[in-house]
């Protein structure tokens, strides 16, 4: 038996769905995220309210009364098998009203969505998910979560309001809303229960989302990001949809020049064949890679800088846009989504034979370094944060700061550009690991740096370009420097 709060319930289609007829004149759905639905012919009293269904919003009861007159009770049992269809594959909204004021919507935006029990225990205190947030969606507010499938239109003042009020545990017998009734209050935080946006809270205030380990574990923002960066939660395009393709041009596979930089400084460039054969066995560096946090009293040297990033990180080849592709792309000896190779290497120098302190970006096309500035006290900062990440005393000898250009993702991925990003670092930290285990360097990845401190060194623009990552580099300590 139906719960009487979701008597109360509007229903419409779902954001993006649309109804319509074929040439055959039978009722079909469309969508973008989904195949057209066929609902076959219908009588002309069903594709009525199929019709008020795309406009109106209708409650269940208004929606099927008169049909049982005109049509005979099968019409009804049509209707209603139509609307469980349509239920299951998360096709249709939940509006509250409060008499004719739209309060909300609920909108699913998952194909794992399925409505709950929005029963109510008055005896207990209900209070918003703490994963739960509100923000502006065109002219409007939505209410979202990484633990729901759906998604909530604020419509009304007053549903903002009750949102306000569950921002801390409360009784349903309190959730009173001045100006709104208290059925209008009272369907609209069973829908927020059923929804999973409102949870119970203990007598201490806690809820299960700080007390179970595997909700307790998660921060807003990683669950927030796992959640949105992959397919199954969101009906948003995720993945090479191109976005940008038509609206700007895609941004260049190489970092244009500093127009007022010094002349480039060229590396050292190593022999390739000669390292082929003299270079350990592929098992045996992977067996051997360490994190190597200690350094040498005798730092490296710009022939062994130069070596480290010729292997790790030049590039090999540059490959014009074609039709398919639509950008420029680039190979390199480490891999990365799309062969987008956003990631730009910057080199905060402390000590390194043959090359003087300060910062540095790096030229993978020419193999060369340009210096952007000395020692100042932002990249001595930068120095110092990552070696406070790392638990050393000593500033590191080199700090690799990796600085994604966003948009050459952004420009060609949607949904997942960060989430790319973020592979593409993992994927240049493996790559650098075995690379310095090969030359006998000490590394370590850095868990953490300061993205405004690295645009304030560097002179880039925090949007366009900043860090997303840092490694540290040195020579490798003699047994019993450490």
């Amino acid at each position: 038996m139906m719960e009487t709060w979701r008597r109360r319930l509007g229903l419409r289609f779902r954001e993006g769905v649309t109804w319509s007829r074929d040439a055959g004149g039978a009722a079909q759905l469309t969508s973008p995220s989904f195949s057209p639905i066929s609902l076959g012919a219908l009588p002309q009293a069903l594709l009525a309210a199929f019709e008020r269904l795309d406009a109106e919003g209708p409650t269940l009861e208004t929606l099927t009364e008169g049909l049982d007159v005109q049509d005979g009770p099968l019409a009804v049992a049509t209707l209603l098998h139509h609307l469980r269809r349509l239920e299951q594959l998360a096709l249709l909204a939940y509006v509250v009203r409060d008499g004719e004021t739209t309060l909300s919507a609920l909108h699913p935006i998952s194909p794992w969505f399925s409505l709950g029990s929005g029963d109510i225990d008055p005896a207990r205190r209900y209070v918003l998910s703490r994963f739960a947030y509100q923000r502006r969606d065109g002219e409007g507010l939505v209410l979202e979560s990484p633990r729901c499938h759906a998604l909530l239109r604020i419509e009304d003042a007053h549903a903002a309001a009750l949102c306000f009020t569950l921002a801390r545990p409360t009784t349903p017998a309190t959730l009173a809303v001045s100006g709104a009734s208290p059925d209008a209050m009272a369907t609209f935080v069973s829908l927020l229960v059923a929804a999973g946006f409102v949870i119970p809270a203990e007598d201490s205030g806690r809820t299960e989302e700080e007390q179970a380990f595997q909700l307790a574990s998660w921060s807003f923002h990683d669950l927030l990001f796992h959640a949105r960066s992959r397919p199954g939660r969101h009906s948003w395009p995720c993945g090479k949809t191109y976005p940008f393709r038509d609206r700007v041009p895609p941004p260049p596979a190489l970092r244009p020049p500093r127009t007022s930089a010094p002349p480039p400084l060229p590396l050292p460039r190593p022999d390739l064949d000669a390292l082929r054969k003299a270079d350990r066995p592929f098992t045996a560096v992977l067996e051997g890679r360490r994190t190597v946090r200690a350094q040498g009293r005798d730092p490296l040297s710009v022939e062994q800088l130069g070596e480290f990033l010729y292997r790790s990180a030049r590039v090999r080849a540059l490959m014009p846009a074609t039709p398919a592709s639509g950008y420029d792309v680039t190979s390199r000896p480490s891999p990365s989504g799309g062969a987008c190779h956003d990631l730009e290497i910057y080199l905060a120098i402390d000590r390194c034979r043959g090359l003087d302190a300060g910062l540095y970006h790096y030229d993978p096309a020419a193999h060369a370094l340009s210096r952007i500035q000395g020692r100042t006290p932002e990249v001595t900062a930068l120095l110092t944060g990552a070696a406070l990440a790392t638990l050393r005393a000593e500033l590191p000898q080199v700090l690799i700061c990796l600085a994604s250009r966003f948009q050459r993702v952004s420009w060609s991925y949607e949904g997942i550009s960060y989430s790319v990003t973020l592979k593409n670092v993992g994927a240049l930290y493996q790559t650098f690991y075995l690379v310095a285990t090969t030359m006998g360097l000490a590394c370590s990845g850095v868990g953490r740096g300061d993205s405004d401190l690295f645009c304030k060194a560097a002179g880039t623009e925090y949007y366009a370009e900043t860090s997303v990552g840092e490694f540290v580099l040195g020579s490798r300590p003699e047994e019993g420097e450490e």
